[in-house]
This record gives structure tokens, sequence and C-alpha cells, in this order.
């Protein structure tokens, strides 16, 4: 029986030099491992606590690309001045060479998907659980961002209210730029978009994915009526809280196809590529529109 390859968590940064790094610059001492890093480390990212000069515990998400923890950053702070009891508010964050990660408050709690399949809610408390993510909605309309990763698992409890938090990939609907981590990550939010061949754009709405989490809690026949007021009204936002991405340019395309994990949406056999009709859509637009597509298609199965 062969043994299987142990697996090796890519280090953002070393944790020695980052330590000191942080400790020097912005004060934070007894920099630690985050508890259950599995759960929110990535490839992309290492999740730290520290303490701050107060004595306070603060969440650091060291990042392996600036813009990121900047959007990160700005991000939060917009929506946390819209709704500060469902945000962490953000602390600091710094992009350079060597170092990039963003810093907000700390909020211990498990993630709000876990909560749920415990089993252990009430039906007052997912009435509530709606209500809060209807809070959130609105912070995020009158911020005019797309969080773009708007999900159960992103969101926790403090004092009884729902925190939504991971904004790496949230951005502006009024001022959207492109990003340089485009690349790296394409496929890990490819799932998420609502692709449109026809006019050669990649779309994102978080109205789908709200009325999902929505779903996904449910509520009783006592609080039907309101919470499908709720779903009516998200449902009514679509296209409100819509941001628009162009198809990646041959530049951006020949970089990406440097990435396994984007490579390997071309295999025959991808799994992301079998379950999602969009993916195989977009697809479908590159190899008509990217010659290095059809190449590359053509080595994947094996064509001379």
């Amino acid at each position: 029986m062969a043994r299987e390859k142990r697996k090796r968590p890519r280090v953002i940064v070393s944790k020695n030099a980052f330590s000191r790094f942080l400790k020097k610059k912005f004060g934070y001492t007894d920099v630690r491992q985050f508890a259950t890093s599995g759960a929110f480390s990535s490839r992309l990212n290492s999740v730290l606590l520290a303490k701050d000069e107060s004595g306070n515990d603060v969440f650091i998400k060291a990042c392996r690309y600036g813009d990121m923890s900047e959007n990160e950053y700005r991000s939060s702070l917009a929506l946390w001045q819209q709704a500060p009891e469902h945000f962490a508010k953000p602390l600091a964050y710094y992009s350079g060479k060597r170092f990039s990660f963003c810093s907000s408050e700390y909020v211990p709690s498990k993630d709000l998907l876990s909560i749920l399949e415990s089993g252990t809610l009430t039906n007052d408390q997912r009435a509530q659980l709606v209500e809060d993510i209807y809070v959130i909605f609105q912070a995020l309309q009158r911020a005019k961002i797309v969080h773009r990763d708007f999900a159960l698992k992103n969101m926790l409890m403090r004092n009884g209210k729902v925190v939504l938090i991971d904004c790496q990939l949230a951005t502006k609907t009024d001022s959207a730029t492109p990003i340089s981590f485009f690349d790296s990550s394409l496929k890990i939010c490819l799932w998420r978009w609502e692709s449109n061949p026809c006019i050669g754009v990649l779309a994102w709405d978080d109205a789908s994915m709200i009325l999902r989490s929505l779903q996904q809690i449910g509520a009783s026949s006592e609080y039907k009526e309101r919470f499908e007021y709720i779903c009516s009204q998200v449902e009514a936002a679509r296209g409100k809280c819509r941001y628009e991405y162009p198809y990646p340019s041959m530049k951006e395309l020949e970089r990406s196809m440097r990435t396994c994990r984007f490579r390997s949406l071309f295999h025959p056999k991808s799994k992301l590529r079998a379950r999602y009709s969009h993916v195989l859509k977009m697809l479908q637009y590159l190899k008509d529109n990217h010659p290095l597509v059809k190449n590359m298609q053509k080595q994947e199965v094996g064509e001379p």
C-alpha cells in the first residue's frame, strides 16, 4: 500500500523574524499560532494571535500579497463604521517586500456553520441570526461593498451578534480596480462567479450567497413571514451589489497557467470543472479566445 505524502503547509512568514518585526513596529508581543489555524489558514495566509500594548488579544493575518492586506483593512474599516457590532474592528495593516499583514480585534468564537451543525440553536436564536445577516446585508449596501466570500464559515458570534469576517476579496462596487493577486485567487473563488460569456466579464453578486446563507439557517413557522420578507429584500437587490471583472488578458492568463491550481481546471477529470456549469462556460470562452488555452488543452488530453 502506497504511503500518502505528508502535507506540509507553505510558510508565509518566518515566525521569529515576524515576531520581532511586529514588536518593533506595532508593539505586538506574545505572537503565537492560532489554535485552530487549519480552519483559517491557506496557501495565501498564515493566521496568528498576539497581544497589544494593553494586553488584549489581536488577530493577525499574514499574507503573501500586500494588496490583499490593504484591501482587507480598508474594506473592513468601511464596514465596521457602518455596523460596529457586526464587524471586527481593523487595527493596522502593513504592505512591504518582506512582510504583509492585517490585524484586527480578536473574536473568540466558532464559525456560524459549526454552530448550526451542532443543532443547539432554538427557533428564537435562528430568527435573530436572520435579522443579524439582514443588518450586515444593509451595511454592505450602504458602504457599496461586495464581500465576494459571504458564507456561514466566515461568520462568528460576539455577544449574541453575528460578526462577518474575511474581507480580503471585498471590493467597492463604484471604484473597483484590478488586483495583482488575480492569478493566485482565481481558482480559489472561481466557483462563486456568475459568468456571462456574451459580454466577456466575470460577474460577482453577493445576493446569491446571502440567500444561500439565509436558507441554511431557515426559520420556524412562527417567523416564516419575516424570513420571507428579508429574503425578498435580498432578492430585490440582485444586480445592485454586483462586481464585474474582465476575463483575464493574455498576460494574466500566461502567468496563471504557471500555477498548478489554475492549470488543473483544464484537466478533463477536474472535479470543480464537472460540478459547476458556469466554470465550463468560462473555460469555453477562454478556449475560444486564447490560443494558449487551446494548446494546453491538447497537452492535457494527450493530443499531438
